[in-house]
């Protein structure tokens, strides 16, 4: 059965996993920045992945309402920060974020009923449960 408005449960788990990171990098980033450690480039560092965890939560909302141009920002920003993990030294974290980064790809590139979602064809989006 066809739900011509229904949103396909992994556009929004990959919402919800953008909403997440995007959190904790703010949180994160305030308590380092509230700190008073860090000097200089590193403050103007941590302010711009705070800026850009905002950036994520608005497209990750967009995500939600069926914007294309959102998924795709994401897709290339997550590709962005798996290079940038991988270039800059591959540690824990960063190997937690690339999973993490790989999967929202996945969610958003490659499973069909969110293409079609993305497509704007409603009649073929169809929430088959994962």
């Amino acid at each position: 059965m066809y739900e011509i408005d229904r949103r396909p449960s992994v556009v929004t788990a990959a919402s919800v996993i953008l909403y997440v990171a995007a959190g904790i990098v703010i949180l994160a980033g305030l308590i380092a920045v509230g700190s008073g450690v860090l000097t200089g480039g590193l403050v103007g560092l941590i302010w711009l992945e705070i800026v850009l965890a905002v950036v994520t939560i608005v497209l990750a909302t967009k995500i939600l309402g069926g914007s294309n141009g959102a998924r795709i920002t994401v897709i290339v920003l997550q590709s962005i920060n798996i290079a940038l993990a991988i270039f800059g030294g591959l540690e824990g974290t960063s190997i937690i974020g690339i999973g993490l980064n790989l999967l929202v790809i996945g969610l958003l590139a490659w499973n069909q009923d969110a293409k079609a979602y993305f497509r704007g064809d409603r009649r073929e989006s169809i929430d088959r449960g994962y």
